[in-house]
């Protein structure tokens, strides 16, 4: 056997179209191998109910390297197509795939690397490869990333929270430990579509061996790279693709907001384009942008036929995305290469450095990017179940992953499953393997547009995050909650100008009535169009005073007491005031347009149709009250406990207030008894020390025998105090300050 074989986890066994020949244009010499596969090493799978297929999860592959013997461990990335995955086409044209399994990928043997690939075949037990080894000096390249770390893209200070609706809390636990999960949609161009000869099986194949070692690098980071969907232009390009990097960038960044978004959830997409980009370069992303509705992607040249290259390059483009900078001389690689190096190398890389880890966290710290914590609903889910992958899939209760890497005690690794004799084994509702009583909370308000969640006692997990109907008001009155949000012209101003900003006077806003780049409500074919008189609140956002740095490219206006900024890209509306800004009593702005509120919500009559203790949310449907269990918000949980605890406490209490009663009694008596004279002035027996000792006025001789009379049923000193029952008022104490 050939020692020091080491496989690196690129490998994909997968069902491909064959063909007989395959050029490959950068190797010269190239070695004819027939990989022989041995024992299967652990459990199999079952494709689906209705076929059945199986795939081994490991295997082992035998095969002749340089006249000895070689075995490859092969584990199969049961990360790589995500739940939810699609695949979207302009025509009908399609192949049937055969199920051939074919091997691509690299592995190592000490300082040698080696690629394989598929050939032709001869039949189904022995597949051609062609093995070669990696020779720097024939496989040069000059690419670059165009990303610049002075001067970063427009972007970079996206608000990239704004726009999830399962808001996660990042401090409950170390980010470094807690899984992300980037939801990966890639866009081929029409010419990618012509250079593979319009074969849509190919291409398939080669972006899932591409998002395959993306996934590779990321699980370094515990990011999972999840691919959600491919998008193939077929029939034309739908935007504007040019050698310009950074229009090409800017093009495909307002095409995934305005048309991608809506279609199919994604957290980062990039597009992979056949155009040679200028200047040597091979990528362009977007900074510190993942989870923003418009700057969440990335352009990249198919600048090499080795894919694994192509896709170093694409897993750069991402860490941009996240946050990550070039690498400088500082920075320390645990491999030969690291991912985030400014020039393409002769090296594949297979790590991330120091410095890309730092910055990867201090994105996720500053940035908050929930979307990476958010994994999909099991009816999301349009690809086959895969147990182990860490997502909870259709018929499966719970993943936890491979039996070795499984830590739940309620979830049985090999089939996904419940274990017998729990009810539960993962979820905001699963409490020590059992279903938490409904009407326990599982998601608090958020803020106070948002509602909690209950969970319903039948299902381990927590409902859709719901809001409060629309129009509630928010902010001291000074907004009204649209989808969890109170968007008011203070808030707006912050987000943009930083701390320090305030709305500006009503009086800068007359200046949309102008029509100019100073105000307008809306642009038709490049033309500014003025507010009318009733809208002028709902056209250009003016501010006072905060900062003058802004990652939009255009130019900032002052004038008196108004702050505006006029965006050389206005399609995004980032200069504009938002939907749903209150803009008079009963009034919002929509569309730069200042509307009726109950109109244009439809929310009026929604409480009324929901009864006892329910509420109407942001969809116009009953939402239960906290405490309170679904559906017909009728039982209460927190209302049990309390019965139960009075019902105990109760009882209790009375029979330790006799006790102690009848223990007071008792000692009155017995002191009574002991009394023989009245006590002389002069007596030294227990006294009470006024706090408030100018209040204390002259006693005769009797009235103070009779006052110490009186107080001889307390305890000596020394004596065991008397038991007092103490009641906690049902109202928190007051804070106590807190020094500056």
């Amino acid at each position: 056997m050939l020692p020091g074989s080491l496989l690196v986890l690129t490998f994909l066994l997968s069902p491909a179209p064959v063909s007989a020949t395959k050029d490959f244009p950068e190797v010269k010499d190239y070695e004819v191998v027939y990989p022989v596969r041995l024992h299967p090493l652990r459990k199999r799978e079952i494709k689906t109910p209705e076929e059945k297929e199986t795939f081994e999860t490991e295997v082992k592959y035998e095969m002749t390297v340089n006249g000895k013997i070689a075995v490859l461990y092969l584990k199969k990335n049961k990360n790589l197509i995500a739940p939810g995955y699609t695949e979207t086409h302009y025509n009908s044209t399609g192949k049937e795939i055969t199920s051939s399994p074919q091997i691509m990928g690299y592995f190592s043997q000490g300082d040698q690397r080696y690629f394989i690939e598929p050939l032709g075949h001869t039949n189904q037990d022995e597949q051609e490869h062609a093995l070669f080894k990696y020779n720097a000096e024939e496989d040069k390249v000059n690419g670059t990333c165009g990303a610049d770390d002075v001067s970063w893209p427009p972007g970079l200070q996206q608000n990239v929270s704004l726009h999830s609706t399962r808001l996660v809390k990042l401090n409950d636990q170390k980010l470094q430990e807690r899984k992300k999960y980037i939801e990966y949609y890639v866009v081929l161009d029409n010419g990618e579509f012509k250079k593979y000869n319009e074969d849509l099986d190919e291409i398939r194949k080669r972006v899932f061996e591409m998002a395959n070692h993306i996934n590779m690098l990321y699980k370094k980071l515990n990011a999972y790279v999840a691919l959600v969907g491919i998008e193939i232009w077929t029939d034309e390009d739908k935007i504007v693709i040019t050698p310009n990097a950074s229009s090409t960038l800017e093009n495909f960044s307002k095409w995934r907001g305005r048309s991608l978004l809506s279609r199919k959830h994604h957290d980062v997409a990039q597009l992979i384009t056949s155009t040679e980009l200028s200047g040597a370069m091979v990528g362009l992303a977007f900074m510190s942008s993942t989870c923003s509705p418009y700057h969440s992607v990335g352009i990249i040249q198919d600048h090499s036929s080795n894919l694994h290259r192509v896709a170093g390059t694409m897993a750069h483009e991402m860490g941009h995305n996240l946050g990550m900078i070039h690498d400088s001389y500082e920075c320390k690689c645990p491999s030969t290469v690291c991912v985030m190096e400014q020039r393409v190398s002769f090296y594949i890389p297979t790590d991330f450095s120091s410095c890309s880890r730092v910055n990867y966290y201090k994105f996720l710290e500053e940035k908050s990017p929930n979307c990476l914590f958010n994994t999909p609903f099991p009816a999301d889910i349009i690809s086959t179940p895969i147990c182990g992958n860490h997502l909870i899939e259709v018929g499966e209760d719970c993943d936890c992953g491979t039996p070795e890497e499984c830590t739940n005690i309620c979830c049985d690794a090999e089939t996904c499953k419940t274990k017998a004799g729990f009810q539960c084994a993962t979820g905001e509702c699963c409490e020590k393997c059992q279903l938490r009583k409904a009407g326990t909370v599982c998601r608090p308000a958020n803020n106070e547009c948002d509602l909690p969640e209950m969970c319903d006692g039948k299902s381990s997990r927590c409902s859709s995050d719901r809001f409060r109907v629309n129009g509630f008001p928010c902010q001291n009155g000074r907004g009204y909650c649209l989808n969890g949000r109170c968007p008011t012209l203070q808030q707006q101003c912050t987000e943009m100008w930083g701390p320090g900003t305030k709305a500006a006077d009503e009086s800068c806003y007359h200046k949309n009535e102008d029509g100019s780049k100073y105000g307008y409500c809306h642009i038709e074919n490049d033309t500014r169009i003025p507010c009318k008189a009733k809208d002028i609140m709902c056209g250009k956002l003016f501010c006072q005073g905060g900062s003058g740095n802004l990652p939009w490219k255009g130019f900032i206006i002052s004038f008196q007491t108004c702050k505006l900024f006029d965006p050389e890209d206005t399609s995004q509306g980032i200069d504009m005031v938002a939907n749903g800004t209150k803009c008079g009593k009963n009034k919002v702005c929509m569309n730069a347009e200042c509307v009726d509120m109950e109109r244009t919500y439809k929310s009026t009559n929604c409480s009324s149709k929901c009864k006892g203790h329910a509420v109407c949310d942001h969809e116009l449907q009953c939402q239960c009250e906290e405490g309170w269990a679904p559906p017909d918000c009728d039982d209460s949980s927190t209302v049990f406990h309390f019965s139960i605890v009075v019902g105990v406490l109760f009882p209790v209490a009375v029979i330790f207030v006799v006790v102690a009663i009848a223990i007071r009694h008792q000692n009155a008596r017995r002191k009574g008894k002991k009394v023989q004279r009245p006590l002389s002035p002069t007596d030294t027996g227990p006294h009470m020390q006024k706090s408030k000792p100018q209040m204390v006025k002259a006693i005769q001789p009797q009235e103070m025998s009779w006052m110490k009379l009186c107080v001889s049923a307390l305890p000596v000193e020394g004596s065991v105090p008397l038991l007092l029952l103490i009641t906690k008022p049902d109202f928190p104490p007051p804070p106590i300050p807190t020094s500056l």
